[in-house]
């Protein structure tokens, strides 16, 4: 309870500490002939209460509702540039003002040429976004395009490496065993072996025996080894892909409290050398590779909060560490200055309000009306999915159509 209470302390003293409101949209943001763009102004504008602020959105194209831009490129706009501008205004005036390019993609050059991508993700993967991108760039004449990775999704048949709860890290340290696989083990050597390694966990359900291991770590000598050509051999005929999709950085940051100048120094202690140690490994195999390091969603509600953690831990806190973190992360590709290493703006177009999972229920204990409420304080419904999929395969073509 005192480590509660000093949490939720640190946490107002980090909300009086905040500068004033301000946008983070990446300098340009992707879209397609076809596919709906969405630019969700809680998604992009760093407010403890967005709710306050009214959002103008000015652009050639598209549209500026209440709560979005969208825009649906036709076939006229394929390889064309737009400028997009987004004011927040309250009743003293305007507060802030982000500017972005929106870059069109252009027809492709040859639709039909292989072009893989392997995806290290985490629990969002759950949401489906590598199938929604795999039918996309199918529907969308990309006939060559083709996910690597070692397990597939149940539905959809898009191959990647998303694991729950996985980080930077994980994916170079996780290597655990089961009861059953020690009950199996007959060496008593190596037995003892494979338990330094992790506590034994117990498999309830099939699917977790995935969680067990990096697909990336083997145990060798009695010791745990990165093995980035094993798993290339595996998963690409030991090709390198064309794209290295990275989708992490929730895991590695939730529970975060502080203000902004606390964040930063967290994110760049810990998350920032993580990530860079992330790709700088993978390089050292798959040097030809191309990195697309994805912004994550901030926006969801504190009722998807509330059903996961009670009154531990808020919206608004991690709204903020996400923000953080996409500004880190586009800090950090900046500084790299390598062709090879790209941002992926993701963040932007994922729907605050309908994209999270929901559930309809009574909207107190004695009535009988009901509402529908956010019951997930993280994880992405399959609307989520098909949009953060359709971002990523419009991402993929702009760079194809180049």
């Amino acid at each position: 309870m005192n480590k509660l209470i000093v949490a939720l302390s640190a946490l107002a003293a980090g909300f009086t500490a905040s500068a004033k409101p301000s946008f983070y949209l990446p300098e340009r943001i992707f879209a397609a002939p076809g596919i709906e763009l969405n630019v969700y102004f809680k998604e992009v504008f760093d407010s403890v209460v967005p709710q306050n602020y009214a959002y103008v959105a000015s652009c050639r194209k598209g549209k500026s509702e209440l709560t979005r831009w969208c825009f649906t490129p036709a076939k006229e706009d394929a390889g064309k540039e737009y400028k997009l501008v987004i004011n927040a205004w309250n009743d003293e005036g305007r507060v802030a003002c982000v500017t972005s390019v929106v870059e069109v993609a252009a027809a492709p050059k040859d639709p039909a040429k292989r072009v893989t991508l392997a995806l290290f993700g985490d629990s969002l993967t759950n949401c489906g976004f590598q199938n929604q991108t795999l039918r996309v760039m199918q529907e969308c004449g990309y006939t060559g395009y083709e996910p690597v990775g070692s397990r597939a999704s149940v539905t959809g048949g898009a191959k990647h490496d998303g694991y729950g709860g996985y980080t930077f890290n994980t994916f170079f340290n996780n290597y655990r065993v089961s009861e059953e696989e020690v009950e199996r083990i007959q060496d008593a050597a190596e037995r003892e072996q494979l338990k330094a390694l992790g506590v034994p966990v117990k498999i309830v359900h099939a699917w977790q025996r995935s969680l067990l291991r990096s697909p990336l770590v083997k145990f060798e000598n009695g010791q745990k080894v990165v093995d980035v050509k094993a798993w290339l051999d595996k998963v690409n005929g030991g090709a390198q892909p064309d794209y290295v999709l990275i989708e992490l950085g929730v895991n590695s940051v939730f529970g975060y409290v502080g203000d902004e100048a606390a964040l930063h120094e967290r994110l760049q202690q810990e998350v920032i050398p993580d990530a860079t140690n992330f790709i700088a490994r993978l390089r050292q195999d798959m040097p030809d590779s191309v990195y697309l390091l994805c912004t994550q969603p901030v926006g969801t509600s504190q009722d998807g909060f509330a059903a996961n953690y009670g009154s531990t831990y808020n919206e608004v806190q991690l709204r903020k560490t996400l923000f953080a973190l996409n500004r880190e992360y586009d800090a950090m590709v900046k500084a790299m200055n390598d062709p090879k290493v790209r941002l992926l703006p993701l963040g932007h177009s994922v729907d605050p309000y309908g994209g999270y999972i929901q559930s309809v229920e009574p909207i107190n204990a004695r009535s009988k009306v009901k509402r529908t409420r956010q019951v997930n304080a993280v994880h992405l419904s399959s609307d989520g999915g098909l949009q953060m999929g359709d971002t990523i395969a419009a991402a993929l073509m702009v760079d194809l159509g180049k």
